[in-house]
């Protein structure tokens, strides 16, 4: 499915370029009663451009038995704990050299001498094309009329339009009116989403990703810490095929272990493990016949007292290399799993169900010839077309987007809806790039 191709960008001031608060100090008014005056029937209407600054000043002190001096000194110390966004302007710059058609656009609920006193810090910006205010339309967002207002001036469709606003009644609208809405809640988020949103070609970004990362695509830890293992390696190399990309350490036996160099735990000693080791011998292509045979037995000599290995992924090596008669007890097990949804709670070792769907799609492809696995593949592929959609995780909708990719390759299209549900929501990936 191909993206749609957005030729405009419109965006708010207030809140997401301007960051005013009325969280100020050393007055009299409370957070609580400033919130009110600039939500109240009187300071909309000044926004909207149909009463004077002094009309409005006039209302408020009246209506909230406010001294005048008292309200002129909140605004006063909102302009001046003002602070700009400095991190978006520059992203939105970026967005405009990597996309010359694009037209970006600001909309935003202002009143018209507030306008022009932002104006000339607003034009030092040198981001926006055109700038439309709620005090020129007479109508203020999240009314329809500013949107059709905008519209109308622009030229603009609003199918063809990206809109952020930090406010989601006014996201709302734009949605129903047409426009692809970003709510914007902070700059790191919105950044990404509007690369995936106007980047033609999201795979070639990520691939770009990846090869300006080469050989260090290692995972971090929340509090920042490399965690330098083969494990991650495997998997890109398994979704890549590109063997530059990674980096890997096997130390010359025939099983895998998860770490590369000692592990990042002090005191800890994590013996070569059966998961590792399996994927590794699915994945790459210049493994002797003799080191998976060494690496099977190792495997089996490891077996619960039930008769089943750790993993999915024991399974799908072994059925890849004819040895499924080893682990009887494994596909009733595994069945099971699927049959009762078991694999929704998660296991030890992995959180995301999808990782599990992930394997079994992996399964039934590389062992398609096995009419054994036919009842197994026809519930695997009932599952993951379930889970499509379902989570918006980042890393678990890769997963059912893979897993859908999988078995849509081996049924010949039947999960490309499933897929495609997974290209339209996508968010892009956590990792940034730099």
């Amino acid at each position: 499915m191909a993206p749609h191709e957005y030729t405009s960008l419109v965006l708010d001031l207030g809140g997401v370029f301007a960051i005013y608060s009325p969280q100020v100090q050393s007055t009299s008014l409370t957070t609580r009663q400033i919130q009110n005056v600039l939500d109240s029937p009187c300071w909309h209407e000044f926004e909207r451009g149909i009463i004077s600054r002094e009309e409005c000043y006039a209302q408020l002190t009246a209506t909230f038995k406010i001294h005048l001096d008292d309200w002129q000194l909140v605004i006063k110390l909102m302009v001046e704990e003002l602070k700009i966004n400095v991190e978006l302007i520059a992203a939105v710059r970026s967005l405009k050299k990597a996309h010359p058609k694009l037209r970006v656009y600001g909309l935003s609920n202002i009143a018209q001498p507030d306008l022009e006193f932002m104006k000339t810090l607003i034009q030092s910006w040198g981001i926006f094309d055109e700038f439309y205010a709620s005090s020129d339309s007479g109508h203020r967002k999240p009314e329809a009329g500013i949107y059709k207002y905008f519209l109308d001036r622009s030229g603009e469709r609003a199918r063809d339009c990206i809109f952020v606003d930090d406010k989601l009644e006014n996201v709302i609208t734009a949605r129903i009116l047409g426009f692809r809405e970003v709510l914007f809640k902070d700059t790191k988020s919105v950044v990404r989403e509007l690369h995936n949103l106007l980047d033609k070609d999201p795979v070639a970004r990520g691939m770009a990703f990846l090869r300006s990362h080469a050989g260090d695509l290692f995972c971090e830890t929340t509090s920042g810490e490399k965690h330098v293992e083969n494990y991650s390696q495997l998997l890109i190399l398994q979704n890549t095929g590109d063997r530059t990309l990674v980096t890997l350490e096997h130390k010359g036996r025939p099983t895998w272990n998860y770490f590369i160099g000692p592990p990042v735990f002090a005191g800890a000693v994590y013996p070569d493990d059966s998961d590792t080791t399996s994927l590794a011998m699915s994945i790459l292509d210049d493994v002797s016949s003799e080191d998976k045979k060494l690496a099977m037995e190792s495997i089996l000599s490891h077996l619960s007292p039930d008769g089943l290995p750790i993993c999915a992924s024991v399974f799908r090596f072994f059925c890849a290399n004819g040895r499924r008669q080893d682990l009887p007890a494994v596909y009733d097990y595994l069945y099971d799993i699927l049959s009762s949804k078991a694999y929704l709670l998660g296991s030890r070792y992995y959180e995301s169900p999808d990782w599990f769907l992930f394997n079994m799609a992996d399964l039934c492809c590389r062992c398609s010839p096995d009419q054994d696995l036919e009842e197994m593949r026809d519930l695997v592929e009932r599952r993951v077309s379930e889970r499509a959609g379902c989570d918006q995780n980042d890393w678990r909708m890769g997963q059912t987007s893979s897993a859908c990719l999988t078995l849509s390759n081996w049924t010949g299209g039947g999960n490309n809806a499933s897929s495609g549900d997974a290209v339209k929501s996508r968010k892009g990936w956590e990792a940034e790039e730099s």
